[in-house]
């Protein structure tokens, strides 16, 4: 019991240790912050006790390996809040507040994998050290490389399947922004860019475009389909620049083509 962590308010006090991913509670603890419990009076002091013939009542059945749960035994999270169900009262609801908001995040911060090296000698302290820097390394290394990778990724974006991978890749970004609304965003944008850079005016050319089209009897309905991606079609310079410009996009918003399909 020496491993427990005591956790504490003006109204509760629960012991707590973590076991692998599974959390287990002191009982006892639990019973009395819940008011499982009889109370007897001896002069001025009243003294509380765990009604545990309640306990095993409420959850004895859900511990098939053990006899009967008593004094000094731990049960875990889940039936901590088997017992405050029973329990049904304000004050048990207050405690499940109280483990779910202080405690329970607590305990997963440090838990039973946080090990006080404090008491180590010299020498395994020293060990101890190095192991986390190596690991440390180890692990921003492989981050650096997968990045490393989604930038070759997002190089490799070229002029034959340009359109399908910069769709994914911005659907990728506008994600990362918010969503779906930043799609129009990121768009226009990329194609500010690509006016920038080309000396283009995208807007002219499609009017032009559906204006050549109307002349050779073309839909109106199709012609209101066509978009400033189209205009960039028509010209092989303009695609250069608008697949520059995507991936450029890309790699600021640390996004690769891998991700995005």
């Amino acid at each position: 019991m020496s491993d427990l962590k005591v956790f504490e308010n003006e109204l509760f006090k629960v012991s707590a240790k973590q076991e692998g991913e599974q959390i287990l509670f002191d009982v006892a603890e639990v019973a009395k912050s819940l008011g499982i419990v009889s109370k007897t009076k001896k002069g001025n002091n009243v003294y509380e006790n765990v009604r545990w013939t309640r306990i095993n009542e409420y959850i004895g059945h859900l511990l098939p390996l053990v006899a009967e749960i008593k004094n000094g035994d731990l049960i875990p999270e889940p039936l901590v809040y088997k017992l405050a169900f029973k329990a049904s009262n304000e004050i048990a609801e207050k405690f499940q507040d109280w483990l779910a908001i202080e405690v329970i995040p607590q305990i997963r911060k440090t838990g039973s994998y946080e090990l006080n090296t404090s008491q180590l000698s010299p020498e395994l302290q020293m060990f101890d050290g190095l192991f986390k820097a190596i690991a440390k390394n180890e692990l921003a290394q492989k981050k650096l490389a997968g990045e490393v990778q989604g930038i070759r990724d997002v190089v490799a974006l070229n002029t034959t399947d340009w359109r399908k991978d910069a769709r994914q890749l911005i659907s990728k970004m506008a994600q990362s922004r918010g969503g779906f609304e930043a799609y129009r965003e990121v768009n226009s944008e990329i194609y500010k860019e690509v006016e920038r850079r080309g000396k283009f005016d995208l807007s002219r050319r499609l009017t032009n475009k559906r204006r050549r089209l109307a002349d050779e009897g073309v839909s109106k309905s199709k012609r209101d389909k066509l978009s400033k991606v189209d205009v960039i079609a028509d010209d092989k310079r303009l695609v250069e620049i608008y697949v520059s410009v995507v991936k450029d996009f890309a790699i600021k918003h640390g996004v690769d083509l891998q991700e995005a399909n």
